[in-house]
């Protein structure tokens, strides 16, 4: 028993640990490309993009709630050791955030759309840049959303190092887009919402090749 609590001690230890080096190193690196990048884009457009882009973030909330949800369902099968209920409980998840992304798109899209066309205060001659930056911030929050359950398996299953890794890969990656866009091939605000779209497939991908590895539920 005492060996058993020893053991978890340190797991616990461990998690703490790089949670909290994972926090550090985002913590620094998006000060640093806040600068970078609003150099890079000016106020007008890092303006517009922050704005476009709170549009979107109105449904991130969801994101959050959803992670905890599938998490305890997970950590519920994992404590009865029943991988076939284990396996059903992902895969309705994922089928529900599916919907729910189909959901998303479609308020998102007429709402963002009419809130640029109607609401923001913009150079007319901007809008064509906003609007993409309205579908590529729409893309980026469906992929995350499609996330949420590989976020919940790995917290279920206590593979706090692998959060911590991905969380300072997608924070080094948002820092090569600040530079990157210093040399923009077209349109700063575009290719700068591309790039960041980018970046959040990339960070699904490697979530995804993680659990499909380590955990036969994701499979």
């Amino acid at each position: 028993m005492n060996a058993e609590n020893l053991h978890k001690g340190r797991r616990i230890a461990k998690n703490t640990m790089m949670l909290y080096v994972r926090m550090f190193v985002l913590m620094l690196v998006g000060l640093y490309t806040s600068r970078v990048v609003l150099n890079a884009l000016g106020e007008t457009d890092y303006g517009v993009y922050s704005v476009v882009g709170g549009v979107v973030a109105m449904f991130s909330m969801i994101s959050g709630a959803l992670n905890s949800a599938v998490s305890r369902f997970i950590t519920f099968e994992l404590g009865k050791n029943n991988p076939e209920r284990l396996s059903r409980v992902y895969c309705t998840s994922v089928n529900i955030q599916l919907i729910l992304a189909l959901i998303v798109v479609l308020l998102a899209e007429p709402i963002g759309l009419w809130f640029i066309e109607n609401k923001m205060t913009i150079d007319p001659a901007r809008i064509p840049a906003a609007t993409w930056v309205l579908h590529f911030s729409l893309l980026a929050f469906v992929i995350n959303l499609m996330s949420v359950p590989q976020m919940a398996s790995i917290t279920a299953h206590e593979k706090m190092s692998a959060y911590a890794y991905i969380g300072i890969l997608d924070g080094l990656l948002r820092l090569g887009v600040a530079f990157m866009i210093v040399s923009a091939p077209f349109d700063r605000l575009v290719y700068y919402a591309m790039l960041m779209a980018g970046v959040v497939l990339i960070v699904r991908l490697a979530y995804g090749i993680y659990c499909r590895i380590h955990f036969p539920e994701c499979r």
